[in-house]
């Protein structure tokens, strides 16, 4: 048996999301690999000879997946990506004995699919690295977890996230469920359809003080003025490739963020500054102390 489904199986065995069923797979499958035969499993599992032949068998045939209850007529069933991407933030449980989530075995411990779980992550434009942190999928990547967002500048043209890097914050991490969030809102405000180019300028010029070693860039464009703009500050860009949501990404980095009481306390700034928000024009924001 392949090691990541055996581990992905332990999990199921103790998880409480999932149904007594999916458990005695479990237990068939990880009991079988130990050479227990399907008599003795079976008076083991309380089931017959042939249940255990019959899961031992979709196991060999099609993995983990074929543990699955075959799909039922009606309403398909629905993926809360948020829940995945939480989830996905929150450290292995130390039963697991792992450093990061694979798709496998985040499946298990949610009741999901792995796929469900591995389109999740490409739609959000993430990969789990360990200890709950996750990397950005930018170009080039952005996996810096201890952030301070500085502003944030939105229009018809797209978006800019000015985040300060920080070297020097407490290692004791906020629970995932405690950190403030940007909300789906974030993703769906009225600009209006004009381009504040002169806005993005000013915001820019904003930043001449904050070391350029520290300040990265989160857009989802690069028009000339940010690109000249990150060579004369030594400023690096991290841009959101086509197809993949900037929203989203931000909507992450927040909660990456609010890990720590200064990152938590700049992404409250934020929120507040989206919840009000007026329709129809730009969003300008600029946390107080990173004005220059």
């Amino acid at each position: 048996m392949d090691p990541e489904d055996a581990a992905a199986l332990r999990a199921w065995t103790t998880s409480a999301s999932l149904g007594p069923a999916a458990v005695r797979r479990a237990r068939i499958v990880l009991r079988s690999a130990e050479g227990v035969g399907p008599t003795a499993l079976a008076a083991e599992l309380g089931c017959s000879p042939q249940t255990v032949l019959t899961w031992r068998e979709r196991y060999r045939a099609d993995g983990i997946a074929g543990l699955a209850d075959a799909p039922r007529a009606g309403r398909p069933v629905t993926i809360d990506q948020v829940s995945v991407v939480e989830r996905t933030l929150c450290a292995p449980p130390p039963r697991l004995r792992i450093r990061r989530w694979s798709s496998r075995l985040l499946a298990a411990e949610l009741g999901v699919s792995n796929v469900a779980v591995a389109k999740v992550w490409r739609s959000w434009g993430i990969s789990p690295l360990d200890g709950g942190h996750v990397r950005l999928n930018t170009e080039p990547p952005f996996d810096h977890s201890s952030a301070v967002f500085a502003g944030l500048h939105l229009d018809a043209g797209g978006g800019v996230l000015a985040l300060v890097v920080a070297t020097d914050l407490p290692d004791d991490r906020m629970p995932v469920r405690a950190r403030p969030r940007l909300g789906a809102r974030f993703g769906s405000l009225d600009l209006g359809g004009a381009v504040d180019a002169d806005g993005l300028a000013g915001f820019l010029d904003g930043f001449d003080d904050t070391p350029g070693s520290q300040l990265r860039l989160l857009v989802d464009h690069t028009p000339a003025q940010v690109r000249g703009w990150a060579r004369r500050r030594g400023a690096s860009v991290h841009v959101v490739p086509s197809g993949l949501d900037w929203a989203r990404m931000v909507r992450v980095a927040a909660v990456l963020a609010g890990a720590t009481p200064v990152g938590a306390a700049s992404v409250a700034g934020l929120r507040s500054a989206v919840i009000e928000h007026r329709s129809g024009r730009p969003l300008l924001w600029r946390h107080p102390e990173a004005t220059a």
